[in-house]
């Protein structure tokens, strides 16, 4: 079974924790059934239906560091965009793993590490010059 790289779903209603932690993500649930990559964190591009593309953190997985999300989640930080997305179909595409999913101890912990994420990601999609 092939990866998939690139695929769409619709932004959903989630438990609202990436805004508490500073990074509001956009919970997808996919339109067809494709085999995801391994849990972890990507840096990917994401199309919005106006045709505006955004660099983007995403997650898959079911956040280790939380006890209570039984299922895989794909989470999308997009950089610089301030909306909302619910109810929105959305292309991903992702451009690279950063790293594996990983436990932290602490909500600091998992702030730093995805500060230190999305900053990787940002520098990724922009000097790459991927599109």
């Amino acid at each position: 079974m092939t990866v998939a790289s690139t695929f769409r779903g619709v932004v959903v209603h989630g438990c609202k924790r990436g805004r508490v932690l500073g990074f509001p993500t956009a919970n997808i649930v996919l339109d067809d059934v494709v085999a995801l990559p391994d849990d972890g964190i990507f840096s990917c591009w994401v199309h919005l239906p106006t045709g505006e593309r955004h660099g983007a953190t995403m997650s898959v997985g079911r956040n280790p560091t939380f006890n209570d999300v039984p299922d895989r989640r794909i989470e999308v930080y997009l950089h610089d965009f301030d909306g909302s997305l619910y109810g929105q179909t959305l292309d991903i595409r992702i451009v690279q793993r950063l790293r594996g999913m990983v436990r932290f101890q602490s909500m600091e912990e998992l702030i730093e590490q995805t500060r230190r994420d999305v900053s990787r990601s940002r520098k990724l999609l922009t000097q790459g010059g991927c599109t």
